[in-house]
């Protein structure tokens, strides 16, 4: 009796990685998922028409393709103000959580469980890829929908009853990627190579017919891009050209791999750029295996390091292929500690290491991500031995994800009913203080001045004169706390010129 119950212990403790996997993809993604107000980017993604303006025209009016703002004017249809962050993140989060699912598939599809399972902790974990996944973005859907391509490009390869379906499932996916953003084609070198496997891959299917059925679902995905694209091209305007300019033109004035180092540390803190660095050379010893993974890996990497000025959080394109590769490598260190070690010895230390290895990247990301007492990178917090220090900046992060609550929905209930002035001015980027307060940003006019502590600009100082003059001599009419922390404080001011108001007697 014991050993029968041992023996199906053992069996079942073969689910608890996947179990593992699981439930960290769930926690790190969906606990908290409401707390934070909106982000500066996460606005831009909203369904917001100007008024008299058609749904339409404000598509082709984008920068970047239309399904995440169809996404988002679905789900106005059931949140009409957005008012439930949690409802309208909702959506990209679950996105997100698929995503790792099919790459998990994916991944196991062509080199096995374990690789499968090491490449999906690592992207699970990684601080960026939970912080996309818990805003109102593109990135999520261009994850699922090119990984799912390349997944059924896969099936096309190895299952009969996807030798055809599977091809065209692939370039309509992939087409759906593209339609997200542009960030879609990245997956272009491995998807090439699966689609040549599956062209010779067949043989009793005549090569003419192959031929025919890659033109055909190819035509069809043409189509489905250019029905967006042909009249987005038109239509281009001036802001998005100057945009496009200044991220390809303009690389000279700063490294964008020394830009990306930074995004990648503040996304993945302390050791996290060292385990990667470590596994990432070891995966060199299995070259030969993962050479079409390493293909993929470089494409999007030379792209945005050597031609795209900063390349911000795009650089998840080239992370995705990345987290296999250094599966590789953990399954090089596995069978090093096996040949000197022993096999029973070794692969004990191996698990163990691994399991303390992935709990402390996905604990890490549990401090940064989901907790919020104190709030990172905001404000420095204490995290086992380290201290996560507030990141120095000379210029704009690209900061996603991360906890961010200023009573922003209070604050515009507090500024808007009280209805005394029509201007306001804050400390914080307009683009988030916009959503919120209907009235003109002005600094000579403004009746409220709100004054955000820790606030995403990192505009700590409060520049006009006005302001000044004013908090050093009237206190706040109201103030918003976090537990205690002071976060938001509002001025009611006169509106007028520093000139003026003085001249008024205050």
């Amino acid at each position: 009796m014991v050993r029968h119950y041992t023996n199906r212990l053992i069996q079942n403790s073969r689910y608890l990685p996947i179990l593992f996997l699981a439930a960290i993809t769930l926690w790190l993604r969906l606990a908290n998922l409401g707390y934070s107000d909106y982000q500066g980017d996460e606005i831009k993604a909203l369904a917001l028409p100007s008024p008299g303006q058609s749904f339409i025209d404000f598509l082709l009016q984008q920068k970047k393709g239309p399904l995440q703002f169809i996404v988002t004017y679905l789900i106005k249809l059931i949140n009409p103000n957005y008012s439930s962050e949690f409802l309208t993140r909702l959506p990209f989060t679950l996105a997100g959580i698929l995503a790792i699912l099919f790459f998990y598939k994916l991944v196991n599809l062509h080199f096995g469980s374990k690789i499968a399972l090491y490449a999906s902790l690592f992207l699970t974990t990684n601080g960026l890829f939970v912080g996309l996944t818990r805003i109102v973005q593109y990135q999520p859907f261009v994850m699922l929908f090119s990984i799912a391509a390349l997944y059924a490009f896969s099936l096309a390869i190895k299952q009969e009853r996807w030798k055809v379906a599977g091809v065209y499932t692939g370039m309509l996916l992939w087409a759906l990627a593209l339609l997200t953003h542009y960030d879609g084609i990245f997956i272009a070198p491995f998807a090439a190579y699966l689609l040549y496997r599956w062209y010779t891959a067949h043989s009793e299917m005549p090569g003419s017919s192959k031929i025919r059925h890659l033109i055909a679902c190819g035509t069809l995905a043409g189509l489905l891009l250019a029905i967006f694209y042909l009249p987005f091209l038109f239509s281009v305007s001036a802001g998005t050209k100057d945009y496009w300019s200044f991220r390809f033109i303009t690389k000279e004035l700063q490294s964008g791999f020394s830009s990306s180092l930074v995004t990648f540390n503040l996304y993945n803190p302390i050791l996290v750029f060292y385990i990667y660095l470590l596994f990432g050379h070891l995966s060199l010893f299995r070259i030969k295996e993962s050479f079409p993974i390493l293909i993929w890996f470089l494409f999007p990497w030379e792209i945005l390091e050597l031609a795209i000025f900063d390349p911000g959080t795009h650089i998840y394109t080239y992370l995705i292929p990345a987290t296999i590769l250094l599966a590789f490598g953990v399954a090089v260190v596995e069978e090093a500690s096996a040949k000197t070690l022993g096999a029973r010895f070794g692969k004990l230390s191996s698990r163990t290491g691994l399991a303390l290895m992935f709990g402390f990247l996905a604990i890490l990301s549990q401090f940064i991500f989901v907790d919020h007492t104190p709030e990172y990178p905001w404000e420095p917090r204490g995290f086992l031995l380290w201290t996560l220090k507030k990141p120095e900046t000379k210029g704009d992060l690209w900061i996603f994800g991360f906890p961010y609550y200023r009573h922003w929905e209070e604050i515009g209930k507090f500024v808007t009913e009280n209805d005394r002035y029509s201007f306001y001015s804050t400390n914080e980027k307009t683009t988030i203080a916009v959503n919120y307060i209907p009235y003109p940003y002005d600094v000579d006019q403004s009746g409220y001045y709100i004054h955000i502590h820790n606030p995403q600009s990192f505009k700590e100082e409060i520049a006009p004169e006005k302001i000044r003059y004013w908090i050093k001599n009237y206190p706040p009419v109201k103030v918003f706390e976090n537990d205690g922390r002071l976060v938001a404080e509002i001025y009611e001011m006169p509106p007028g010129t520093i000139e003026e108001i003085k001249a008024a007697g205050y």
